[in-house]
C-alpha cells in the first residue's frame, strides 16, 4: 500500500529518526489498538544503521485515531531526570 492510497484513511503521524525508533512506537500504539504503516523503512533494513534524513521512518495511522495516536506517544515518553532533584 502506497501512502497516496492511504491519504483518504491514512495520515502521517510522526518521523522516527530510524527504524528502532519506528518498531519501537509501532509497537506501542499497535498494543493500543492503533494500527500503523511504516513508510521508508526500507532503507535502515538495508544498510542497518543509518543517521539523518536517510534514516527517517513515517508513522502513518488511520486519520480517525490520529490525535489518540499522538497522545499515546506522547505519554509514553519518558523525561530525563533533572540531575538537581534527588531520585
Amino acid at each position: 500500500m502506497s501512502p497516496s492510497d492511504k491519504s483518504d484513511t491514512f495520515v502521517q503521524l510522526v518521523t522516527a529518526t530510524s527504524l528502532a525508533e519506528a518498531d519501537l512506537w509501532k509497537a506501542v500504539l499497535e498494543a493500543s489498538g492503533i494500527p500503523v504503516h511504516l513508510r521508508q523503512e526500507a532503507i535502515g533494513a538495508v544498510l542497518g544503521n543509518t543517521v539523518g534524513e536517510i534514516a527517517a521512518v513515517d508513522l502513518w495511522v488511520p486519520r480517525e485515531q490520529a490525535a489518540e495516536a499522538l497522545q499515546i506517544l506522547q505519554d509514553e515518553r519518558v523525561e530525563p531526570a533533572d540531575e538537581d532533584e534527588p531520585v
